[in-house]
């Protein structure tokens, strides 16, 4: 399995990833890289959006768009 086949599932599943998280749960260092990939290659519907972490830190978050 790709990460890209690990992210899609993901999405598909309803998880909404930070770099941290993807890193965590699925050992996916460059998750914007692997998103622009997504969005490009495979024409996944992808969104995201800046979040604010409990520790005050300001991160981009992804998660599967309207289609």
């Amino acid at each position: 399995m790709t990460q890209l086949d690990i992210l899609e599932a993901a999405f598909d599943a309803g998880e909404r990833l930070t770099v941290a998280e993807a890193l965590t749960r699925h050992g996916i260092y460059a998750l914007s890289q692997r998103c622009g990939e997504l969005r490009h290659e495979r024409f996944y519907p992808l969104d995201s959006k800046m979040i604010e972490t409990p520790a005050g830190k300001h991160v981009k978050c992804y998660f599967k768009g309207d289609e």
